[in-house]
């Protein structure tokens, strides 16, 4: 029988043997299912590190029950809810937990999901849904303090509906030009804000022009109030800054240039937006619905670019693991 299955083998173009040989190497010789085990201890002290509390309801009243699959459950006695280590996390009850190690690798590589999908030889929609489950648990862990000199200015991304059955106009083809030119409601508004730390905020504040209210809603809360604002010279964010009580410079480039008394600049945040949109192309359009996911997802990564790509991988799991999340899949359907 072997004679027969070599015989075949070698009848194989070089590529497909290579493939093959590929597939059989990680069905049988992988070392991904030991990755994982491995990860588990840093995954339980990164998200017990203060003791053991519950992840449904918050209380520390917690003793053993038992194991299962060789995992630890626990019982909490307020709520009578049984939970183990990944509870709540994007990893809880896969199927699949020796993929998941070269899962996040291939996130903070940037893969696609039809190439995540043929390399770890799983369906589309379960990429799709593990790719969501983590960015929402990243997402839960909000941004750091903007301090110091503070940038800020906004881009804009083409509406997409992608994912949702539209009624009231025809579908769009991708790449075409919307009927309204410049800036319109048909625009999705990015607010970006970057200090000189590298600490940057990237979200999404609505359609068309941004109103101070949206900038607010988006950054408001993460500038400390010491910091000076940095902008170009918009109304919107004029007003912001006085909302805020903020030291405020403005940058008028056809008058000032593109830099002001040496230091007043937008070049750190107007460079984001750039390896943000070349970053993006990769996706073919991203759907409105979930931009804020691939906003922080790109931000993880500006990040940890310093980084070695385990310490990354290592970072990811450590931070999609570390707080309570009840992203299912019919959540994500129900979007």
């Amino acid at each position: 029988m072997w004679k027969d299955v070599y015989a075949d083998f070698s009848d194989l173009p070089k590529h497909e043997q290579q493939k093959l040989f590929d597939l059989i190497k990680e069905e049988f010789f992988s070392k991904t299912n030991e990755d994982m085990k491995d990860a588990f201890t840093s995954i339980k002290e990164t998200r017990f590190n203060e003791g053991i509390g519950c992840v449904h309801c918050g209380s520390v009243m917690v003793k053993r029950n038992g194991k299962y699959r060789n995992r630890q459950r626990y019982l909490c006695r307020d709520c009578g809810k049984t939970f183990n280590d990944l509870t709540n996390t994007p990893i809880s009850g896969t199927r699949y937990l020796g993929k998941w190690s070269t899962f996040f690798q291939l996130m903070v590589e940037g893969y696609t999901l039809p190439k995540i999908s043929e390399r770890l030889g799983i369906h589309l929609s379960t990429a799709f849904y593990w790719r969501h489950k983590v960015l929402f648990a990243l997402r839960s862990l909000g941004f750091q303090t903007l301090k110091g000199i503070v940038e800020s200015d906004e881009t804009f991304f083409k509406e997409s509906l992608k994912g949702r059955e539209v009624v009231d106009r025809e579908p769009k083809k991708r790449g075409g030009r919307d009927k309204k030119r410049g800036i319109s409601n048909l625009k999705i508004a990015v607010i970006v804000a970057q200090d000189r730390n590298g600490q940057v905020i990237a979200q999404k504040a609505g359609t068309g022009r941004v109103r101070a209210e949206e900038i607010n809603a988006v950054i408001g809360d993460f500038i400390d109030p010491s910091s000076l604002l940095c902008t170009d010279t918009a109304t919107n964010y004029k007003k912001f800054a006085l909302m805020k009580e903020l030291k405020h410079e403005t940058i008028n480039l056809s008058k000032e240039g593109y830099v002001k008394k040496g230091i007043y600049h937008l070049q750190h945040v107007n460079n984001y937006h750039k390896r943000l949109k070349d970053w993006m192309q990769r996706f073919q359009g991203v759907a409105t619905k979930y931009l804020n996911n691939y906003l922080y997802w790109f931000n993880f990564l500006q990040q940890n670019k310093q980084m070695a790509t385990k310490e990354r991988v290592n970072q990811m799991l450590l931070r999609a693991c570390q707080k309570s999340n009840c992203i299912t899949v019919n959540y994500l359907r129900e979007i």
